[in-house]
């Protein structure tokens, strides 16, 4: 006997069932999770390299070699009148030639549009299947990657096309951009086709993520964010999140840890952060 009793015996199940609960309960909400970008605002990754010292493994400059991949989960919506530009979702390069872009199709809203070293990979457009850009409420995940021989692009866990490029890229200095696109490099009074949506999150990668691994990531969004490990995170070369809105209101943090850290610019538009995405 117990000082308040007789001890309480449960039956196994009931406590099982109790211990199931518990441990499948969902974490408290996080809060912000995007970025909204509306009508010339934008975001800006300073290229920390000097092209006149060695190369700084932690700055894009590293993009320059022959292994990286890009993931990006955003939502479109519908554009305004009069917009036939492709809106960008992610830019960096000194030129056409040295370009990686990545971009929604204006006319298509299931379609995106991805430039590698001044061509476009497929040679056109590309169809994503689930991908409505003109939906906010649906967000889609793009991927490129580049073994050094190969530009394969995926969209919400499918190969899209790829495309055969052993020269590589050449982005010299340049800073990258999400949601605008350089007319002139680093030029912030000549950008354009910027975005009409949110940024949910962007990872920048040194290796090249595997194909079987595709769809798990766009099924499972929180698995490298909410619930990451730092081993998990290797070789990440820029992390952004967008997940609380910047103390200084305007610079978000590269979580990967290499110090690329990311600012917000208005432009000719607006920003705002939103509870919606991953």
């Amino acid at each position: 006997m117990s000082p308040g009793g007789p001890i309480q015996r449960l039956p196994l199940l009931v406590l099982a069932a109790q211990v199931l609960m518990v441990s499948c309960e969902e974490p408290a909400d996080e809060g912000l999770r995007s970025v909204a970008l509306e009508g010339g605002a934008y975001v800006r990754i300073v290229n920390r390299q000097d092209l006149a010292q060695p190369l700084d493994s932690t700055t894009l400059a590293v993009l320059n070699s022959d292994v990286f991949s890009l993931e990006i989960r955003a939502v479109g919506d519908t554009l305004p009148a009069g917009v036939v530009e492709s809106p960008t979702l992610f830019m960096v390069g000194n030129d056409q030639v040295g370009k990686l872009g990545v971009y929604r199709d204006a006319a298509d809203s299931s379609r995106i549009r991805v430039r590698f070293s001044g061509r476009r990979v497929g040679g056109g457009s590309l169809s994503i299947p689930g991908c409505d850009w003109n939906d906010p409420d649906r967000f889609t995940l793009v991927v490129v990657t580049y073994d050094g021989t190969e530009v394969r692009v995926y969209g919400n866990g499918t190969f899209l096309g790829s495309m055969i490029d052993t020269v590589g890229l050449d982005i010299g200095d340049s800073d990258a951009l999400i949601g605008a696109d350089w007319n002139t490099s680093d030029d912030v009074t000549d950008l354009d086709q910027f975005w009409y949506g949110a940024i949910d999150e962007v990872r920048l990668w040194t290796r090249v993520l595997p194909a079987d691994e595709m769809e798990f990531r766009y099924k499972n969004p929180k698995n490298l964010t909410r619930y990451y490990s730092a081993g998990g995170l290797l070789p990440l070369l820029g992390l952004w999140r967008f997940n609380e809105e910047p103390v200084d209101g305007v610079t978000v943090l590269d979580d990967s840890g290499k110090g690329n850290d990311a600012v917000i610019y208005p432009g000719t538009g607006s920003y705002y952060f939103i509870k919606d995405g991953s």
